[in-house]
This record gives structure tokens, sequence and C-alpha cells, in this order.
């Protein structure tokens, strides 16, 4: 088995992969998709950042605060959220910009910035208060988590084991926090 782990959208056939995990929404795609879960995007910012800047009370406050922004977000600086009047958008000024959610993540940890970032990674920070949710009645996009390969034609053993293995890890997804 040889895993590779990157945040860009690799090319299957054109790279050589056997299978992808993917979190996106997948709207239009050439590729055979097996949904394994979901996730949420939830914003949130470290306790010490919070205390150390002006209260966010409104989507629009946003735009006084730096973010931690995930370069491969599809909307870029503009965040989508269903509100309690509807649907919501806000424009955000990163002072950090990355490729890699896991640093996305470190960065709010450590007090950067607001962070959106989806719930598989940072539920365990949540619970423990590590990080806050911020504007918690404002919901943002939900994706899902898919296994993904180019065909089902003759489709190689290791890759249906490896989609039998996903399935059944991802039945239960322990980053449910509601």
């Amino acid at each position: 088995m040889d895993i590779s782990l990157n945040d860009r959208l690799v090319d299957l056939v054109e790279e050589g992969f056997d299978a992808a995990v993917r979190i996106s929404r997948m709207d239009n795609s050439s590729l055979i998709g097996r949904r394994l879960a979901s996730t949420r995007m939830r914003l949130c910012a470290s306790p010490t950042y919070l205390a150390s800047h002006p209260a966010v009370r409104t989507l629009a406050d946003l735009t006084e605060h730096g973010v931690v922004a995930y370069t491969n977000f599809a909307t870029g600086n503009d965040w989508l959220f269903q509100g309690p009047r509807g649907p919501e958008s806000v424009r955000t000024r990163s002072v950090v910009r990355c490729n890699n959610g896991d640093t996305c993540r470190s960065i709010a940890l450590a007090g950067g910035g607001i962070s959106l970032q989806p719930s598989f990674m940072v539920a365990d920070d949540l619970r423990t208060g590590k990080l806050v949710e911020v504007l918690p009645e404002y919901q943002s996009v939900e994706l899902g988590i898919y296994v993904v390969y180019p065909s089902r034609k003759h489709l190689p053993s290791k890759v249906r084991v490896l989609v039998n293995f996903l399935v059944e890890r991802f039945a239960q997804p322990s980053w449910d926090i509601g």
C-alpha cells in the first residue's frame, strides 16, 4: 500500500491513483463515489484569541478579524452560512493562508485567528474547550466525505477491500457534535 497525503485535488487516472478520499460536494464528477459520512464546517477560534480581540456578534464582525484561511476552500474568502435570517455570506480577510487543514487548525489553536474547519478536525478541540465555536447560530456548508475511484469496471480487489474498510470505519463518525 502506498499512501499519499495531499490536500490538492489529484487526477486519479493521470497520476496513477487507485482511489482517493475526498471531502467535497460531488455534484459534477466523472468518478465513482461512495459516500462515507458528512462533515459540517465549524467557525472557531481559541479562547486566547477571542479574549484579546473584539467580540464577534454578527457575521459582519468577521470583517474586523483576521482569519486563518484554507486556500483550497471552494468559495475562497467568501464564507457562506445559513443563519437565523436565511442564507448569508461574508467576505473575510485572511492573515494566514494555508493549503493544509491541519496547519490551519494548529494556527487557530495557537491563537492566530478565526478559522472555518471541518467538524472531523475540530470536534475534540471544541469538546475540550481548546477551541470555541464562533456564531454557532450560523451553520456553514455540509460536505460529504467520499471514497472515489475511476471506474466500476474491473475494480481491483485492493480497492474493493479499501472501500469496504472505509465504509465500516466511517459508519459511526466520532466527530458528530450536533
